[in-house]
């Protein structure tokens, strides 16, 4: 019988960022726990599990339940496949300890203390293994959530195919761990043979491996009352005016040749009027998603910006409201990061997908994926006497392997 293992550690945990010892004790996802763990989901999504078991410590299946949120399974918890037992060291810091620590490592044998060593552990993972197995029928995908030092020593005393201590030592030289939080290995069990076939990697790691390209065509809504009224118009919303309803249709007929996989649209109510024009004739509805809504202004919601420019105007080149409880730039790569991440890991190669936005968002998306600042963009379109990112504008980038790439800007399209 054959089974092919997806092994993922679980994300950051508060112990890991204090640098406590963690064995068999635990401590919660950090936020950063929980978006590694978001991303290594997106990037397994299309991976068949017919099964998932985790270790039952809360911190690996809060991981498993995240992954399974794009599957139909359910993790099955086992005591097993929790870490590696460190005894009365386990919960202590392991920079003040590391003296009593490094001794324990070495030697890789914890049981004067409490813990275990090599043996204890080959006879827990057996336990763990053959109840895993016991499930599985030949050719079978399972996916495995555990640990860090578990995953260690499952490659010193499992894998024939490779040297842990060659391995570990390659690592220290490369400045990487191991095995990453949420880092995903990939080995076989046949027959009784345990071999591994991709080393741990981070999900930015695994995703870049497939050969995929992914084409955008980023669209900005027509034009609204608010637009009309110069008004900061960020999460509040107005209508579209005559003219922005006659700009989609205008659009909307340059677009009617062009194949769209997929549509994703701002929640917003003007954006989802903008795309359901853009659409007709290509049987797709977009699909709402808050993460491309407008950069959010705060306080200064529908104000005319034209009074405040002057208090304004360092805030909108920096994408920085935080001083009238807006976003910041921070906040917009992290929602821009997430979209990007889910729509190119839902996407098959060579997909078109069509993302219908706003324009100070498309200013922050050229930043956050070109470096172009909004001051040389300014630049640019007041030479070419042209609006950098005008109602119904279009901008087309694509990514592929890892590597985003565009042609020209909303204000360098063609008339």
């Amino acid at each position: 019988m054959k089974v092919t293992f997806y092994y993922v550690r679980h994300g950051e945990t508060l112990f890991n960022d204090l640098r406590i010892m963690q064995g068999k004790c635990d401590s919660p996802l950090t936020v950063k726990g929980i978006e590694q763990a978001e991303e290594t989901a997106s990037v397994l999504r299309h991976v068949h599990f017919d099964h998932v078991f985790c270790s039952s410590s809360e911190r690996a299946w809060d991981t498993a339940q995240m992954i399974c949120r794009y599957h139909d399974n359910e993790p099955v918890c086992l005591k097993e496949l929790k870490e590696f037992d460190f005894g009365e060291l386990d919960g202590e810091p392991i920079d003040r300890y590391y003296s009593l620590i490094q001794p324990h490592r070495i030697e890789d044998d914890w049981t004067d203390i409490g813990g275990e060593n090599v043996p204890l552990f080959i006879e827990r993972a057996d336990k763990g293994f053959a109840r895993m197995l016991s499930a599985c029928e030949d050719g079978d995908t399972v996916l495995m959530v555990s640990h860090g030092s578990f995953f260690a020593h499952l490659l010193k005393t499992h894998f024939v195919n490779i040297d842990q201590q060659e391995y570990i030592a390659r690592k220290h030289s490369e400045k990487k761990p191991f095995i990453p939080n949420c880092g995903i290995a990939v080995f076989t069990y046949e027959d009784g043979v345990y071999k591994l076939l991709s080393e741990p990697q981070t999900a930015q790691e695994f995703r870049i491996r497939e050969d995929k390209t992914v084409h955008f065509v980023y669209i900005r809504h027509g034009e609204t009352v608010f637009n009309v009224q110069k008004r900061l118009q960020g999460y509040c919303d107005s209508p579209l005016t005559e003219k922005g309803i006659q700009q989609a249709e205008e659009r909307a007929e340059k677009l009617k040749d062009m194949h769209f996989d997929c549509a994703y649209v701002s929640s917003t109510e003007r954006t989802r009027d903008t795309a359901e024009i853009l659409l007709q004739g290509h049987g797709l509805t977009a699909i709402p998603d808050k993460r491309l809504r407008e950069v959010c202004f705060g306080d200064l919601e529908s104000q005319k910006y034209e009074s405040i420019w002057d208090t304004i105007y360092p805030m909108h080149m920096l994408n920085d409201w935080s001083k009238v409880k807006g976003e910041d730039y921070e906040d917009l790569k992290e929602r821009l990061h997430a979209f990007l991440r889910d729509s190119i890991d839902a996407a098959k190669d060579g997909d078109t997908i069509l993302l219908v936005s706003h324009g100070d968002l498309y200013m922050v998306l050229l930043q956050y994926l070109f470096g172009i600042h909004k001051e040389e963009l300014y630049q640019k379109a007041n030479e070419a006497g042209k609006n950098p990112a005008g109602n119904c504008g279009m901008f087309r980038f694509s990514w592929q392997n890892g590597t985003f790439t565009y042609e020209k800007l909303m204000h360098e399209e063609e008339e």
